[in-house]
């Protein structure tokens, strides 16, 4: 268990949809209170509705005796329920309910985390992704970051084929992009050789533009923060093959 107050046992999908009603049910009644115009189609109520609609089907995923008839099926839900979260909190942030609207979108990450255990692919990433992020800065220890790592990496394999394929390699700011990235930053702070290797090796495969500016500064945060010896000893090694700067070496 992850020391962040925030994190949500994926495998427990009634214990994630409880905390994610409680959220909904507080954005739902301040909504009413502000009179929000409704002729844009969507309110809390209505994404409370469908959650509560996508919760029937995804319970019968954790039985054994389900097999879904299509292999679209969960995928589909999967991603229809990783919209819905998200949606929830934009319309959470749009009336100032600020941490509200954080600890909604942070919930995809173990909804996203439970989907992909049960065999779906993900293809909306960029919630999941942000929600990443801010778990990532809080938590400090070692050992608590090696298990993030090992989940985004079940979400890193799970992500669809399409978003593999990066063809908005120009935008700086893509999810898959930014998860990569992550996913290394956080394998370094693990100080895990084996997690580092991996980690390093899908940045030069997948991200080879980002390789050389990636491990520099992974150079300078060895300095600052005072990574461990065996650390720093595979970011050099990292830097040295991939950095543009010749050296003696």
């Amino acid at each position: 268990m992850h020391s962040s107050t925030q994190y949500i046992d994926p495998t427990d999908l009634g214990a994630l949809m409880e905390k994610f009603f409680t959220l909904a049910e507080g954005v739902a009644e301040q909504w009413q209170d502000e009179s929000q115009d409704d002729t844009q189609g969507t309110t809390p109520d209505l994404i409370i509705k469908a959650v509560e609609q996508l919760h029937a089907i995804l319970q019968l995923y954790g039985a054994e005796q389900h097999q879904p008839s299509d292999a679209n099926e969960l995928n589909q839900c999967s991603d229809y329920g990783l919209q819905l979260f998200s949606e929830l909190s934009s319309l959470a942030a749009s009336i100032h309910l600020t941490e509200q609207s954080v600890d909604i979108e942070n919930l995809c990450f173990p909804f996203a985390l439970w989907a992909t255990r049960m065999g779906a692919e993900i293809s909306t990433l960029e919630p999941v992704v942000n929600a990443i992020s801010r778990i990532a800065n809080i938590i400090k220890q070692p050992a608590d970051l090696e298990q993030l790592y090992r989940e985004i990496s079940e979400i890193f394999y799970a992500v669809s084929e399409p978003i593999r394929q990066d063809m908005e390699a120009g935008n700086p700011l893509r999810p898959w992009r930014i998860l990569l990235l992550n996913r290394a930053i956080i394998a370094t702070r693990s100080h895990q050789p084996l997690l580092i290797e991996d980690a390093y090796k899908d940045i030069v495969t997948m991200l080879p533009e980002d390789a050389s500016r990636f491990f520099r500064q992974g150079m300078e945060q060895m300095d600052t923060i005072g990574y461990p010896t065996h650390v720093r000893e595979i970011v050099e090694t990292w830097f040295q093959r991939y950095s543009n700067k010749p050296t003696l070496h």
